[in-house]
């Protein structure tokens, strides 16, 4: 019996969630979400996808990405995760799985959409009641799209929406 296939349709932006194993709270550690954001900006560089909006939840993390018609997003998040949780297991000397098996996405398809997906990635920390306003949160593209200065939040560089 063979697995879910992904339906991927080229030139589109996905808005992905993907989660922690049994839901854990792995990225309270802001050492693990700069490794997240150094996997998923080298891989950039390499599968050559673009980001157009991120956030890093205690338990989750969401992606505004648009991938290549070579790389489609199974390919690029296997990449992702499995890099990261690699990564993560030799630094704590362990092993077994970080990441949920799979991942949510849902195809963007028009730029008001985008921007809608933008505003509630970015609002997610101030809902969940970690901050009071997106600009306080260090693990996000907000201050990217605001011009302000968050040294954690620019390892991954976004492009902007044309």
């Amino acid at each position: 019996m063979g697995g879910i296939r992904r339906y991927f349709e080229e030139g589109f932006v996905y808005f992905v969630t993907t989660a922690t194993k049994e839901r854990k709270q792995i990225f309270c550690d802001r050492k693990l979400c700069r490794i997240l954001l150094v996997t998923v900006e080298y891989f950039k560089m390499i599968f050559d996808y673009q980001i157009y909006g991120f956030c890093i939840m205690p338990d989750h993390v969401h992606l505004i990405i648009k991938p290549t018609e070579r790389f489609d997003l199974s390919f690029v998040m296997k990449m992702i995760k499995g890099s990261f949780a690699r990564k993560v297991n030799k630094l704590r000397d362990q092993k077994g799985a970080l990441w949920q098996a799979r991942y949510y996405d849902e195809v963007i398809r028009d730029q008001k959409q985008l921007w809608r997906q933008v505003e509630y990635v970015h609002q997610n920390p101030v809902v969940a009641g970690i901050v009071t306003q997106p600009a306080e949160y260090a693990f996000s593209s907000f201050s990217q799209y605001h011009g302000i200065l968050n040294s954690e939040g620019r390892i991954l560089e976004i492009d902007s929406i044309n």
